[in-house]
């Protein structure tokens, strides 16, 4: 949908609901979904960042990685400092 020029920004609160989900593919397509409507949402993408950096600690190296990943290019200046922060613990991680 959001690559077929349909409006998908009225979804917005529903979908990131779901970046606390246990299942890593549906965490995928929230994740992209939040890096891709998180500037037009600031306020509210601001609202996954403590569930996303709840995911730099997962024991899987692919959520942490992926959650990297979302928080680097999530484009919202008021997070810059977390993201640093987590680029520095995420360059510490050799998994």
């Amino acid at each position: 949908m959001m690559y077929r020029a349909q409006k998908t920004l009225p979804f917005f609160s529903s979908v990131v609901k779901n970046v606390a989900s246990p299942n890593i593919e549906i965490k995928k397509l929230v994740y992209i979904y939040l890096i891709h409507h998180a500037e037009q949402e600031p306020d509210l993408a601001l609202l996954s960042i403590n569930t996303i950096q709840k995911s730099l600690s997962d024991t899987n190296p692919q959520v942490r990685a992926l959650a990297l990943k979302t928080m680097s290019g999530i484009r919202v200046p008021v997070i810059s400092q977390i993201v640093s922060l987590a680029i520095k613990k995420g360059v510490a991680d050799m998994s």
